[in-house]
């Protein structure tokens, strides 16, 4: 089964890369004029239909031409493996109309609210969260707002981080892996096949927008694979039993990223909704730091990330602590990194 899973991620790569390199000689361009944009000249961008077709592609190839795929994917988890891939199209859809003609960030906002719901709906709200030996059990509208704010939040963190090289996709893949890895142990493949094909045709877009920048994923790129990991975190939670924690220690750089952003911007009384070039990653390369530098930095963070979410992922208790402590270190380390770049007079904080 695993070299077959193996198969379904080279298809999704080779299909992803294929479509990618089309993309670049005819898809829509990023003219990088905001002020937030960290590139200055005109790039391809929408890689995020490269990376949709050949996780589709790879999906297909497992479910017709896979015997052991079929016979040991459960029905349900054929159903939300199905689900999955069709609330993340959606995403991919909005976002390629944002890449094409710019939406408004209100109608975003509720669109992806919308979405965002209905998917916590379908697929199902997370509502047990186990502590140790016990378990509360949330109220069931607590379960779908909660589910459904954390499809919406790492939509839009994906999309908040998606700003040098390789950074947003790269680390979204190294999480899915992560995810991927817990869902393989636990012998539920339905996780561990939307991991492989997104994985793979992350990997395939990566060839040509990492370390070169020939080809951006765009908001279609952003929002595909961010729905794709938060409905892959929930599938695997409803799979495998995984404490809710855990998920958010695996994808622990990017959220604090976002979410410490939000908050030094709420403090300054800065709009919310607005573009914004506050994040580390942002600063780090105003700072004087390469694209590849500020990637492989957080590629580095990811990967001891995902790792501790694995080893955590059977201790509940021990998932609790580990993220109490990443949520403490992240803020110092934020506050650090903006003091340090105020004295220096970095831009933008």
């Amino acid at each position: 089964m695993f070299s077959e899973l193996l198969g379904g991620a080279l298809v999704a790569a080779l299909v992803s890369a294929a479509a990618c390199r089309l993309i670049i000689a005819a898809g829509p361009v990023d003219r990088g004029q905001a002020a937030r944009h960290a590139h200055t000249r005109p790039t391809p961008t929408s890689g995020g239909v490269g990376i949709g077709l050949g996780f589709g592609v790879a999906l297909m190839a497992l479910a017709f031409m896979s015997d052991i795929f079929r016979s040991e994917i459960s029905p349900r988890g054929v159903v939300l493996l199905t689900v999955a891939s069709l609330f993340s199209s959606a995403f991919l859809v909005v976002g390629f109309v944002d890449d094409a003609r710019a939406l408004s960030a209100r109608l975003k906002f509720a669109v992806f609210a919308v979405l965002s719901i209905a998917a916590a709906l379908i697929v199902g709200p997370v509502a047990s969260f186990p502590l140790g030996e016990s378990a509360w059990v949330a109220p069931y509208w607590f379960a779908v707002f909660g589910t459904a704010a954390w499809i919406f939040v790492m939509v839009n963190t994906v999309n908040f981080m998606d700003g040098a090289n390789g950074l947003a996709m790269g680390s979204v893949a190294i999480g899915l892996t992560a995810l991927g890895a817990i869902a393989f142990v636990d012998q539920r493949l339905s996780g561990v096949a939307l991991a492989a094909c997104a994985v793979g045709a992350i990997v395939g877009f990566l060839v040509w927008n990492f370390p070169r920048g020939l080809l951006f994923a765009g908001d279609s790129g952003a929002l595909f694979t961010g729905a794709l990991a938060a409905l892959v975190s929930v599938i695997v939670i409803h799979r495998t039993g995984l404490s809710p924690v855990v998920p958010a220690i695996v994808f622990f750089p990017f959220l604090a990223d976002a979410l410490l952003t939000l908050a030094w911007r709420a403090y300054k009384r800065h709009s919310l909704l607005d573009g914004h070039s506050e994040h580390i990653y942002q600063i780090m390369m105003r700072g004087g730091l390469s694209h590849a530098e500020v990637a492989l930095t957080y590629w580095t963070a990811m990967a001891m990330c995902g790792a501790i979410g694995f080893l955590v992922a059977d201790e509940p208790l021990a998932a609790w602590i580990a993220l109490g402590l990443l949520a403490f270190l992240a803020i110092v380390v934020s506050a650090v990194v903006r003091r340090f770049a105020s004295r220096r007079k970095v831009g933008g904080v």
